[in-house]
């Protein structure tokens, strides 16, 4: 089962997390050093929705995006 929107498109994005250490330079520090940074996956927020095409019940897996635009009209 993929992780996609089946109305948008909107898929799983790569992101870097980045990991520091230190205080802060306004809180009295000398600055905050970067320590590693490694790749994560950002993945849409989906849900399993009824949704009527034609008459006939269809069941979607469409984002949070999607259901509040399409539930706003």
């Amino acid at each position: 089962m993929s992780k996609v929107c089946e109305l948008c498109g909107k898929g799983p994005i790569v992101v870097n997390s980045v990991t520091r250490r230190g205080k802060a330079r306004a809180a009295g520090g000398v600055g905050r050093k970067v320590t590693g940074v490694s790749k994560t996956r950002q993945l849409p927020n989906l849900q399993r929705v009824m949704v009527s095409r034609g008459g006939v019940g269809v069941r979607l897996r469409i984002c949070t995006k999607c259901m509040k635009n399409a539930y706003a009209a």
